[in-house]
């Protein structure tokens, strides 16, 4: 499911949002909160539901487990904000040498860079640093460590056009790798990368804390209608 095709419209996105305060709306409280006819107001929420955003229980309506996910990032997704993007920077070495890959796409189309991308909601740093190298080289890596994190943020035409949070790691690996769609992937000397063609923050990473560590912890809780629990770091 995905969310673009049932928030494309203002009004659903104004439904979605009340539900940002509430857990549970009765109709009439969505047709007084939000004035919208409810005739119109019936198709929306019907809408809803077929895409999987909304279920009704009784009387009331309340997100689905998958329209919950959507909570934290909601102002992003309709863009009345946007926040760098977290990803996972991988270098993947054998002895002396480390895999890169030359990206066909923007942003930074044509440079090298190491292997990563953004992480998916279940995973951790290790699942998602063996998971982009896996399935962009067919390599079978071992995780090693993080090494670091750097906010990267890319100024043109007088704005802020990109923000990345680095979560830069280290996995281990050997063979030739396959042909990518994100672009051509070989081994590199580490001491003899082109500065040129190289990624600049990349280039700082590899040179500044490969072979270093961070203690970066990871944690865990459960929620259930509203209330925190169970606390641990994993």
């Amino acid at each position: 499911m995905r969310y673009t095709g049932s928030l494309v419209k203002k009004e659903r996105e104004q439904i979605f949002e009340l539900f940002l305060d509430r857990t549970k709306f009765k109709f009439s409280d969505i047709e007084k909160a939000l004035g919208i006819r409810s005739n119109a107001l019936a198709y929306h929420l019907t809408m809803m539901q077929k895409d999987g955003l909304l279920e009704k229980r009784g009387e009331n309506y309340h997100l689905t487990k998958t329209a919950e996910r959507y909570i934290p990032i909601f102002s992003h997704i309709t863009g009345q904000q946007l926040g760098p993007v977290p990803v996972v920077i991988v270098a993947c070495v054998d002895k002396d040498r480390i895999l890169m890959i030359r990206r066909r796409k923007r942003p930074y189309k044509g440079y090298w860079t190491c292997i990563g991308g953004k992480m998916l909601l279940e995973e951790s740093f290790e699942d998602a640093s063996i998971r982009h190298i896996k399935t962009k080289t067919g390599l079978e890596p071992v995780f090693g460590s993080i090494n670091a994190v750097l906010h990267e943020r890319v100024e043109g035409d007088g704005i802020i056009k990109h923000s990345f949070i680095l979560f830069f790691t280290t996995v281990s690996a050997k063979g030739a790798p396959i042909k990518s769609e994100d672009g051509p992937a070989r081994w590199f000397k580490i001491d003899g990368l082109d500065e040129k063609n190289v990624v600049p923050s990349d280039l700082w990473l590899i040179k500044n804390r490969l072979g270093k560590k961070i203690a970066l912890k990871s944690a865990m809780m459960k929620e259930n209608d509203g209330e925190l629990s169970e606390f641990r770091l994993i």
